[in-house]
């Protein structure tokens, strides 16, 4: 199986970092309310994380689909994950201390002290802020996702281990599976998937187990499937039920558009996005983008506030501040952490891939 790096997968995940990013920004600017249908669109872009979900787990069951449970093999991968999401994660809280230390010292509190504790440090600390025990929101809030995804992690090679033996017959209703199941949480939840409280890892598990049973599926009809057509009509979906208010259909959208980019990459055919190299490192940039924002939206919430100026009423400026900041924090953390960092676990916790001189990255 090829598992060199699929630009297709990689161009998505810039799209779903920049869709959580605009989602977050009209919280406070409220421009989606005057876009029409875009606008319904925007308002769902919390919707983007759930796409990064079931592409981990596709993605993590792809990369290692020869994966054994043995306790080797497993701290091995433990080690490996854990060193390419907790140096931009911890470098993101360092940061925040050192800004809040600042601002106490200046006489300027933030605007949610409740957010700041110490307990909820340490249970950033140790990546378990979004299993539920007290304010998945926290400290540097969009890294919720990455505490659910380490929980994932945990869990990979045990699920793994079963999924892997299991006949192809069973794979595609172990797919349909937990689609109702995301439906019920959906459903049960009372906010849809846009959850309010600490049950995310609810939101999270059968959108990883999704993906993952569609690595397992990608190469039965990959030769045969019109992909490029499948990956079309995945977007249309998402646009649609993004519009209709219909998440757990919004993330079968993402679901189909992930499962045809593979298959159009396990086929051998040419990109359905093409070798957009600006895209895919945008693509590249989406962690160290997607764990900026919540610093950038402090600051820049913290500095309108100082001003008496309000983000609804100066909505460019907002917006610009925004995008300004957050590319600028994103390539700090890109260049001088993450990447490192990401080669410093290449090179003593894992044998390098024997492909291309790229792997598929997640």
């Amino acid at each position: 199986m090829n598992r060199t790096e699929i630009t297709d997968l990689t161009i998505c995940r810039a799209a779903f970092a920049a869709w959580v990013f605009i989602y977050h920004i009209d919280l406070y600017a409220g421009f989606s309310w005057h876009l029409g249908f875009v606008g319904d669109v925007i308002r769902a872009g919390y919707l983007g994380v759930d796409g990064f979900f079931v592409l981990s787990g596709m993605i993590l069951a792809r990369v290692h689909a020869e994966m054994e449970w043995e306790w080797g093999a497993s701290l091995q991968f433990w080690g490996k994950r854990l060193a390419r999401v907790y140096p931009v994660h911890l470098a993101t809280i360092f940061v925040l201390v050192v800004f809040l230390v600042t601002g106490w010292a200046l006489g300027m509190a933030p605007r949610s002290s409740a957010r700041f504790t110490l307990g909820s440090l340490v249970e950033n600390l140790l990546l378990i802020q979004g299993w539920g025990f007290s304010n998945f929101l926290a400290w540097n809030y969009p890294s919720w996702s990455v505490s659910t995804e380490w929980a994932g992690y945990l869990a990979f090679p045990v699920i793994w281990h079963f999924m892997s033996r299991w006949a192809d017959a069973v794979i595609v209703p172990a797919v349909v599976f937990w689609i109702p199941v995301l439906g019920a949480v959906d459903y049960y939840s009372g906010s849809g998937l846009n959850m309010t409280y600490g049950g995310v890892l609810l939101r999270f598990f059968p959108e990883f187990l999704l993906g993952m049973a569609t690595a397992r599926m990608v190469p039965m009809w990959a030769d045969e499937m019109p992909s490029r057509t499948l990956a079309f009509v995945g977007v249309a979906a998402v646009a649609l039920f993004a519009w209709l208010g219909w998440d757990t259909l919004v993330v079968t959208g993402l679901w189909l558009l992930i499962y045809a980019l593979a298959m159009q990459a396990d086929s051998g055919r040419e990109p359905v996005f093409g070798k957009r190299e600006g895209l895919i490192f945008l693509g590249r940039l989406s962690y160290a983008f997607y764990m900026s924002f919540g610093t950038a939206e402090l600051l820049v919430t913290q500095i309108f506030r100082h001003f008496h100026m309000r983000p609804g009423q100066q909505g460019f400026l907002f917006c610009a501040a925004m995008v300004v900041l957050t590319f600028a924090y994103a390539m700090i953390l890109h260049v001088f952490v993450e990447v490192p960092a990401r080669r410093a676990a290449d090179r003593f916790l894992a044998p390098a891939v024997p492909l291309a001189g790229q792997e598929l990255r997640l």
